[in-house]
């Protein structure tokens, strides 16, 4: 695959996982969230390193949208 379309999968991937978020059980929720965040961080590298910055732009604000919305949401769900 090329740069372009491994960001396109990381991005997938993090969506993915972002929506599996909201089906988890709560002792899983965390799971999901690391697996969105680490797919986002490596699109966000991927746009970065084709100076794609628009993209990194908002790849970064999808990955702040995820971090609260968890921080916000599921945090202590289940404890």
């Amino acid at each position: 695959m090329t740069d372009n379309e491994d960001m396109a999968d990381y991005e997938a991937r993090a969506e993915k996982a972002y929506s599996a978020m909201y089906d988890a059980a709560p002792h899983n929720v965390k799971d999901c969230y690391e697996d969105a965040s680490l797919y986002l961080s490596n699109a966000i590298k991927l746009a970065k390193k084709l100076g794609l910055t628009a993209e990194a732009e908002r790849l970064t604000a999808r990955a702040i949208h995820v971090e609260n919305v968890y921080n916000h949401q599921f945090r202590y769900a289940g404890r």
